[in-house]
């Protein structure tokens, strides 16, 4: 069966964070994995960004950067600040400089560096007391300039490195740390979804097939299949409500003396009304408490929210929004 991206993303970002870790592989080696993990997220500036690190920074006709190429630059940590030696003022002015070069040529630049260091050693030599002083001098210095000069560059490749290495590391760790935060959300929601769905198969088949409904409708494209999927789950909320408090043409007084109706419309008075006759449970003070109001202000929420999807457009946001908190309290009303 094959994974969901999600999945296929997480396990990805393990393994580059290992790669990093254990320093397993090449970075450049890394800097595809990264590539192919923000592709897997539709993460869009950092395709942009990884592609510049993979293949090169683009320029324009007359040799300049992009501009997105700058921005990830910026996104790399590869610039610097140099004084401008074309101004003559008494405050230099700082411009910004980049270095561009791919991690790949970086670290084959690092490789031939060391290589270099490698052979420049200082041969065993034996000279004849009587040999010119400068001629002595000249073989105990050997490449001692030549080794310096290297272990300057070395220094200054390593350094470049590790900079673009820790922005990398970086992105990954958020992209993880996200996916592994996601992953939690949507295990706790999916019990919660599966103890609703339990409770529903008793006292509301139908809510389940509409809850299909809601779901079917957010695959759509269309914000009037979004508010469809609203104005249903207000149809479930009744459904439950005819089940636990059914509607009566009575009225009911209230502690203050204030008289409501609990009819056939008035859902969320009724489903009020239950709650109310459950605060005695022990299960009523760990879940809801004396916090009627709150409730009453999720249940009016999610009603206007259901008018709105009938008379105005609706994103794709709310409408995951609304359906989630419509879960969320019916399953705190089904644990009372």
């Amino acid at each position: 069966m094959a994974k969901d991206r999600s999945t296929e993303a997480l396990e990805l970002s393990e393994e580059i964070l290992r790669n990093f870790e254990l320093n397993e592989i090449p970075t450049q080696n890394i800097v595809l994995k990264c590539l192919r993990l923000a592709r897997l997220t539709n993460d869009t500036e950092g395709i942009t960004w990884l592609r510049h690190e993979a293949h090169g920074f683009d320029r324009d006709s007359q040799g300049n950067l992009t501009t997105e190429a700058w921005e990830s630059i910026k996104k790399s940590g590869r610039y610097f600040y140099v004084e401008d030696t074309d101004k003559k003022t008494q405050q230099p002015k700082k411009v910004q400089r980049s270095f561009t070069h791919t991690i790949a040529v970086l670290e084959a630049s690092m490789a031939s560096l060391k290589a270099q260091m490698a052979v420049s050693y200082d041969p065993n030599i034996s000279l004849p007391e009587n040999t010119n002083y400068f001629l002595t001098q000249r073989a105990v210095q050997g490449n001692n300039a030549q080794r310096n000069a290297i272990s300057q560059n070395v220094a200054e490749y390593s350094k470049r490195i590790e900079t673009v290495k820790s922005r990398l590391y970086d992105y990954v760790s958020n992209i993880n740390y996200e996916l592994k935060f996601g992953e939690i959300t949507e295990d706790i929601f999916s019990r919660k979804r599966k103890f609703v769905d339990n409770k529903l198969k008793d006292i509301s088949p139908k809510s389940i097939q509409k809850f299909v409904s809601v779901y079917e409708n957010l695959k759509s494209s269309n914000n009037e299949d979004w508010a469809n999927a609203v104005h249903t789950c207000r149809r479930i909320i009744k459904e439950v409500a005819d089940v636990l408090y059914p509607p009566s043409d009575e009225l009911i007084t209230l502690p203050s003396g204030k008289k409501i109706k609990v009819g056939e419309e008035q859902y969320i008075n009724r489903l009020i009304q239950y709650i109310e006759s459950k605060s005695d449970s022990g299960s009523f003070k760990a879940i809801v408490g004396s916090n009627l109001e709150f409730i009453g202000n999720r249940l009016d929420g999610i009603h206007n929210a259901a008018n709105k999807g009938t008379h105005t457009e609706v994103t794709l946001e709310e409408a995951e929004r609304y359906i989630i908190y419509t879960y969320l309290l019916i399953g705190d009303i089904l644990s009372l």
